[in-house]
Parts: C-alpha cells; structure tokens; sequence
C-alpha cells in the first residue's frame, strides 16, 4: 500500500502518476480512509491494515486526516476519469456514500493537511524531502516496469 505524493499540492501528484498506478491510487485511497472510519466506529469493514505504517500516518492515533484525504482521492479520481479511466457504476456510488459518511462526520477529522510521510521497506522519511523521493521511486518503478508508463512524464 502507497500514496504516490510527489507535491504537496494533490492535483500536481495525481498528474504525474502513470495511468495504471492512478487507477491504482485511488482504490488504495478509498481503502485507507475506510479502514480509519471503520477504526473510528462510523462503517464497518476489516481493519487489518491499520498497521500498515501509511494507513497508521492517515489515523495519526485517532485524529485522522480524512479531510485531507479524502480531497486527495477526489483528485485522483478526477484525474484518473479526465485520462478516460472507466469505473463500475458500483464503485461510483461506493465513492458517493464514501463523500456522504467523510461531510456527514466532518467534525471528527482533523482538518490538517496529511504531513509528508515516505515509506517503502525499511526506509521512512518524514518533511519536504518526502516529495523529491517519492518522484525518484516512482522514476525506479517506471524503469523496471515491461510496459513503459502512460503519463506525461518523460
């Protein structure tokens, strides 16, 4: 599980993402927010990857950044539609109810932005440099892969 966050800025993050790690984002996205709501007793649903080190960030102890991350997956989602991506008419409600229940529950969120947070191993990073080494994963990912990335990064 990773949130691909090359910027502060959500837009610029889901605009430098290729098409297949997008799609893939933003189904990671939902699933991170519902493990913290159902952690937080508002849906139920399996929390087993609260322990996950970037779904325990987003949880930040019971004070989670659903707000924010909730903005990021709208923004991936729209990104990921404007490039052509297709989702089930399920997966479109899921999003919808997901809306619903995160304005629905506002107050309990914290309205701070997600801190910049890199894991991937054992490397954890924290701060601005965070930005610069998810865009050098990402440029690692893109070399290794058999099929080169659609996106607009050369």
């Amino acid at each position: 599980m990773q949130i691909f966050r090359v910027h502060e800025n959500h837009k610029i993050s889901a605009q430098f993402l290729d098409n297949r790690r997008l799609s893939k984002q933003v189904l990671e996205m939902y699933q991170i927010i519902r493990v913290c709501l159902a952690e937080m007793k508002i849906i139920e649903t399996n929390t087993r990857y609260l322990s996950h080190p970037i779904v325990k960030s987003i949880y930040n102890e019971g004070n989670p950044y659903i707000l924010d991350a909730h903005s990021f997956l709208q923004v991936l989602d729209q990104e990921h539609q404007r490039r052509g991506g297709k989702r089930s008419s399920e997966f479109r409600k899921d999003l919808n109810t997901l809306s619903e229940i995160v304005e629905e529950h506002k107050p309990r969120f914290n309205s701070e932005r997600i801190p910049p947070f890199f894991v991937y191993g054992d490397e954890k990073l924290y701060g601005e440099e965070v930005y610069e080494r998810y865009e050098q994963l990402l440029f690692d990912k893109w070399r290794l892969d058999k099929v080169s990335p659609r996106c607009n990064i050369k």
